[in-house]
């Protein structure tokens, strides 16, 4: 039995490129290629407004750009829980949400 996998990328995506959607397809493929995995999701999480990067762009805009860069996708998904906080997050916290989620 192959173990079920989702693939999480959290940053800032400002803003996403095909080298960051490229990176989930060349992930899957190699879990995919073990044998011993099968990928079901991929989520990208950009960061909140409050992370205070220099030069970022709007979270809300961000995640728009995000979300028609995966329309096409039937794995992967935006998901604007963290970019909705009021504090920046650490990257475990984001993960524990992801997986309380499921």
């Amino acid at each position: 039995m192959k173990i079920l996998v989702v693939l999480l990328a959290c940053g800032s995506f400002n803003p996403i490129t095909n080298m960051h959607l490229r990176l989930f397809e060349l992930a899957k493929d190699y879990l995919h290629e073990t044998g011993k995995y099968n990928v079901i999701k991929g989520i990208i999480s950009p960061v909140g407004d409050a992370y205070k990067k220099k030069s970022l762009i709007s979270a809300n805009h961000r995640v728009t750009m995000a979300k028609l860069a995966t329309e096409s996708s039937d794995w992967v998904q935006v998901d604007d829980w963290e970019s909705s906080q009021d504090e920046w997050l650490e990257t475990l916290k984001v993960l524990r949400y992801c997986i309380a989620i499921r």
